[in-house]
Order: structure tokens, then C-alpha cells, then sequence
């Protein structure tokens, strides 16, 4: 099912887009917009649309699952993990859009979600959208040691040799996040890096002062 951008477009006119890669302040902006604002959000959970997929229909939204392999499946090459991670979020999105559409119209939606910028742009203009990056070293610092992410280092812990495995997927998010941003930056949208010394107070300004808000 295919909906049609310009009614998207009008029935989204109060949704916000955090884009980006990992370790770049989306979810904590997305909270400060939520406590602070009264936002509403919604959160990409893949696990509740799992359930209404098909190996052929959907087959990224079907892995990673408790059968694999998780040596290969960490330690695949970058290039098919990234594809893999893109390729998600493009199949939740059937869903993803579906789901704000159910959602109250008298407050306004912040999301956090990393996706092409190309695959929503039809229905969210650049003015509602900006895309948060960090450094290289800050998402291998980062990203495998967030309390969020516990039960993925849990699992890179099981195979042979983690601390290279960690390595692996340290380049697959640092690829992942090059990716959106160049997109984000050949289509005209606004990027803001996070460096240790802005603070989020600051942080949150600046988003707001884009917005608008």
C-alpha cells in the first residue's frame, strides 16, 4: 500500500524529524522535546511489526533473529551491514508511517529515526528536519556501551572474538552515519554536530531555533 505524499504531507505538517547517525544527541533531544515542550514521539519499534512480515515482503525487518550466527552476522562486510540497517528502516516505514497517522493532532510529534532523507522528504520538508552527526571516535567511544544497547554487547560477548567483532560494528555505524549525512547534506538540510563541548542545553536551542519553536 502506497499512500499519496501530498496528503502525508498535510496530515504530517506537525511532525518533526531528527535525522542522523547513532551517538549524535537524537534521543536525548527527542526526551527534552518530550519533557520540555510537551511533545508527543514515537519510537521505532521493529519487534511490533515483526510479527506482520514476510521473508520475501520484508526480508530485512526479519533478522537479526536468535537462530543466526552471530560471528558471521557481526563481522559480515561493512557495505552489507549498512545496506542491511538502510534497508530496515525503509521496510518499518510501511508501519512507522501508519502508526503516526493514528496519532492525536493537537500536540506536535518529534521523531528520531535515521533514514535516507530522500525517503521522506516528499511528506517532511527540510524545515522540519535536521540531521544531528558526531565524530568517528565519539561513536567508537560510544555506541556499544550505551545502557540502550546492553543486550547487543551482551551477544557480541558470546562470539569468538569480541573485541574485534566491536571493531567490525564500530565501522559499520561510523559508515551508516557518513552515509545519512552526506545525503542529508546534498539535499539542503541542515546538520549540527555534536562535539564534547556543546552542551545539550545548547544542543536544544540550536534544533529549536531551526524549527522555528
Amino acid at each position: 500500500m502506497k499512500i499519496n505524499d501530498n496528503y502525508l504531507k498535510e496530515q504530517l505538517k506537525h511532525v518533526y524529524w531528527l535525522n542522523g547517525g547513532c551517538c549524535a544527541g537524537k534521543t536525548t533531544m527527542t526526551k527534552k522535546f518530550v519533557e520540555e515542550l510537551g511533545f508527543q514521539t514515537l519510537e521505532d519499534n521493529v519487534m511490533k511489526y515483526r510479527p506482520f512480515t514476510n521473508p520475501v515482503e520484508y526480508p530485512a525487518l526479519q533478522y537479526p533473529h536468535p537462530g543466526l550466527d552471530w560471528n558471521k552476522w557481526f563481522n559480515k562486510p561493512n557495505h552489507e551491514h549498512v545496506q542491511w540497517l538502510f534497508q530496515l528502516v525503509e521496510e518499518m516505514m510501511d508501519f512507522f508511517v501508519t502508526d503516526l497517522l493514528k496519532m492525536p493532532t493537537d500536540k506536535p510529534i518529534i521523531i528520531d529515526l535515521g533514514i535516507m532523507p530522500e525517503r521522506i522528504l516528499p511528506f517532511i520538508p527540510k524545515e522540519r528536519m535536521i540531521c544531528l552527526y558526531t565524530s568517528d571516535e565519539e561513536i567508537e567511544r560510544l555506541y556499544f556501551f550505551r545502557e540502550d544497547h546492553k543486550m547487543i554487547l551482551d551477544v557480541i560477548n558470546l562470539t569468538s572474538n569480541p573485541a574485534a567483532t566491536i571493531e567490525n560494528g564500530n565501522k559499520n555505524m561510523v559508515r551508516f552515519s557518513h552515509d545519512l549525512r552526506n545525503a542529508c547534506v546534498r539535499n539542503g538540510i541542515k546538520t549540527l554536530e555534536r562535539t564534547p563541548n556543546l552542551s545539550v542545553k545548547e544542543q536544544f536551542r540550536i534544533v529549536r531555533e531551526h524549527f522555528g519553536l
